[in-house]
C-alpha cells in the first residue's frame, strides 16, 4: 500500500486553532470526503491544554463515523510512564474519546525517570486487554527504540510497530540512525511537521509572523520552534526552494509534501501527518499529495538544500 495520510488534530480545541466543533467537523468532512479515515491526537493536545483535542472528537464522536484514533499517553513529565500513571491516562482519554479502543496508542516521548520495561510491561497490559491494535512509541532516539524491541522479544511483550517522529526537508537527520532501526524490525514510520509548521510558506527573513502564530515569542511554542527553524542557513533554505519552485509554478508546501511522498525515505505502510487552521490549507495540502514527483532540477535544491542545513537540523528525539 502506498503512504498514508492522517489528519493531525493538535489544533482542536478551545484553546487551539480549531475553536469549535462545527469547524472540527468541517476539518474531518473535507479529509473523509478525500477518503482518508485516521485522525491523530494527543493527551497533551492542543499544546498543554490537555484534552481539548480529544474532546472535541468525542463529541463528534469520530469512531462511529469510520474515523481510527491515533492517540498518545501523557508524557512530558518524570514519572508520566509509570504503570499506574499509564493506566490512569488511557481511562481518562478513552473517556473524553468515547471509546474503548484506539488503533495506536504511543508512548510521546521518553519518560526516563521510569524503567522502560515497567513501562513497556504497562502497554502490554494493555494491549492484551484489547485496548489497542499498534504500539507506538514517538521521540524517542534509535537506541530506546531497539530497547523496546530488545524487551518485546526477550518477554512476549507486544512489538513497537510504528514510530511517529520528526521528518521534512530541513529534518532529517533521522535518515542516517533512526530509519535503519526502524526498517530492519519492519516499523513504520509517521511523519509529523511535514511542513515545519508553516515555516516554509510564513517565515521570510525580514518579515516574521507575530503575535497569535505558532512562532509567537511570547509563548513557549513559539520561541522552542524560533529556536528550531531561526536560523540563517534556513531562511537561505526557503529562498532556494521558493526561488526555484517558482521556474515551475509550484510553492514551497507543495514542494515539501510531493518530495516526502515521491522522493524521501517514507514507504508503504508509512504516513504524513497534516495539520492545518484553515479549510483551504487542508485542501490545498490533500492535492499536493496527491500529485506527481517533482522535476529534476528541484530535487538538486532540495538536495543541496539539506547539505546547508544539516549542521544547523534539530534532533529528531527529545
Amino acid at each position: 500500500m502506498p503512504v498514508d495520510v492522517i489528519l493531525g488534530t493538535a489544533g482542536f480545541g478551545e484553546h487551539g486553532r480549531i475553536t469549535t466543533i462545527p469547524l472540527a467537523k468541517e476539518f474531518l468532512d473535507t479529509f473523509k470526503e478525500r477518503g482518508y479515515y485516521v485522525v491523530d491526537t494527543a493527551f497533551v493536545y492542543p499544546g498543554g491544554f490537555q484534552g481539548e483535542s480529544e474532546t472535541f472528537l468525542g463529541i463528534l464522536e469520530v469512531d462511529k463515523h469510520r474515523f481510527l484514533i491515533d492517540t498518545k499517553v501523557r508524557s512530558f513529565q518524570a514519572n508520566s510512564h509509570t504503570p499506574e500513571s499509564i493506566f490512569l491516562s488511557v481511562e481518562e482519554q478513552f473517556k473524553r474519546l468515547k471509546v474503548s479502543k484506539v488503533r495506536t496508542l504511543y508512548l510521546h516521548c521518553p519518560d526516563r525517570a521510569t524503567p522502560f520495561k515497567d513501562t513497556h510491561k504497562a502497554m502490554d497490559d494493555l494491549y492484551k486487554h484489547g485496548k489497542f491494535e499498534r504500539f507506538g512509541l514517538s521521540n524517542f532516539t534509535a537506541q530506546e527504540v531497539e530497547i523496546f524491541v530488545k524487551n518485546a522479544k526477550e518477554n512476549g511483550w507486544v512489538t513497537p510497530t510504528v514510530y511517529q517522529g520528526l521528518y521534512n526537508l530541513v529534518s532529517r537527520l533521522n535518515e542516517s540512525e533512526l530509519f535503519p532501526v526502524l526498517k530492519r524490525n519492519n516499523i513504520n514510520f509517521f511523519a509529523y511537521s511535514p511542513l515545519a509548521v508553516g515555516f516554509f510558506s510564513n517565515v521570510r527573513r525580514g518579515h516574521e509572523p507575530g503575535l497569535g502564530s505558532r512562532f509567537d515569542p511570547n509563548t513557549r511554542q513559539g520561541r522552542r520552534l524560533r529556536e528550531r527553524y531561526f536560523k540563517e542557513s534556513f531562511f537561505d533554505a526557503v529562498e532556494s526552494i521558493e526561488k526555484v519552485g517558482a521556474k515551475y509554478g509550484i510553492s514551497n508546501n507543495s514542494i515539501a509534501l510531493r518530495w516526502l511522498t515521491h522522493h524521501s525515505e517514507l514507504s508503504d505502510g508509512d504516513a504524513i501527518i497534516i495539520g492545518a487552521s484553515k479549510i483551504q490549507q487542508v485542501k490545498e495540502n490533500l492535492l499536493s499529495l496527491s500529485e506527481g514527483a517533482l522535476p529534476d532540477e528541484i530535487l538538486d535544491v532540495v538536495n543541496d538544500v539539506w547539505e546547508s542545513v544539516k549542521s544547523d537540523a534539530p534532533a529528531y528525539s527529545r
